[in-house]
């Protein structure tokens, strides 16, 4: 399993805390991601990235979106979820969002997106 954080700029008001957690493990044939944190326009690069890297290579037939440790999804987690979709989908793999937390069912279910995506 692998770990990538991303941290706050050093503030006199902020502690160094990491942010965002990616975790990637593998279960069985499939990658899981494991996703910790804020999924906001400050942060998404990093799922994205790490997503890339996850599908370079020979990608898995499946990559699971563990998307229980999010506490804060704005558009720009809307944006990233619907990129992380596509770049998966031009791989040739499938895209499964496990345990979405309440506010990721929430903003996805108001702008219609709510049904989109497989969920576990």
């Amino acid at each position: 399993m692998s770990v990538h954080q991303a941290s706050h700029r050093a503030t006199p008001e902020t502690t160094r805390q990491p942010i965002l957690s990616l975790a990637v493990a593998r279960e069985g044939p499939a990658a899981v991601v494991e996703v910790r944190g804020p999924l906001e326009m400050g942060t998404v690069d990093l799922l994205i990235d790490l997503v890339d890297r996850v599908m370079a290579g020979q990608p898995p037939p499946v990559l699971v979106l563990d998307l229980s440790g999010v506490n804060f999804f704005c558009a720009a987690g809307i944006t990233a979820l619907l990129a992380v979709r596509q770049r998966i989908a031009s791989g040739g793999c499938a895209l499964v969002v496990r345990k979405p937390s309440r506010i990721i069912v929430t903003v996805l279910d108001m702008v219609g997106l709510g049904d989109d995506f497989t969920t576990e």
